[in-house]
């Protein structure tokens, strides 16, 4: 003989059951929310980057403090030819440097490689892929004073400094959410610079 009882209490133990998945449910996606909402802190930069000489593709030398500032928010991107990644965002800081131009935003890629053994090799990737920013060669003292405690290094790498040359934000190695986060910093740099 069943138990009357048993239906209702098997309709109490679903209930129960459906709740807490609900619940838990609900706060796992609250933390997720959270954690993408959480903005870390850019990546500290050595003051000494900005008395650097960058030598551009055209040959022409600069001081990295000239390429920052200068009422312009810019982006700067470490990047190199044999790097896969770096060649996945290049169609977005394309787009980037054409939709965002006429703001005031400019988009510089800075290679790592050798600008005496590999010049005519970027210049020729740089022709072939139809890049529509400024490129230049990052020196390794360079790179290593964007990178502060980790000497390793990943690239991609990019960083976004305001009109009046702070940091605003950075992003290191391949994102797939790269655009529109990199479109949120410069939308930032834009409107509280």
């Amino acid at each position: 003989m069943q138990d009357p009882d048993r239906p209702l209490i098997h309709a109490s133990l679903y209930l129960l059951l459906l709740i807490l998945a609900t619940s838990l449910t609900i706060s796992c996606a609250n933390r997720r929310l959270a954690e993408r909402d959480k903005r870390a802190a850019p990546t500290p930069v050595d003051s000494k980057v900005k008395d650097l000489s960058v030598r551009m593709l055209d040959g022409a030398e600069t001081k990295f403090n000239d390429l920052v500032g200068n009422n312009k928010v810019v982006l700067i991107n470490f990047w190199a030819t044999w790097c896969q990644p770096c060649r996945v965002e290049i169609p977005e800081l394309i787009a980037l440097q054409r939709d965002f131009k006429e703001k005031g935003v400019e988009v510089i890629g800075l290679t790592l490689e050798d600008p005496e053994l590999m010049q005519e090799k970027v210049k020729q990737f740089v022709e072939k892929v139809n890049i529509n920013y400024k490129i230049g060669f990052s020196s390794d003292e360079m790179f290593m004073l964007f990178n502060g405690d980790d000497p390793g290094g990943v690239i991609p790498q990019t960083f976004i400094f305001d009109r009046s040359g702070e940091l605003v934000d950075s992003f290191k190695g391949f994102r797939r959410d790269f655009r529109n986060r990199v479109e949120g910093a410069i939308n930032h740099a834009l409107n509280n610079s």
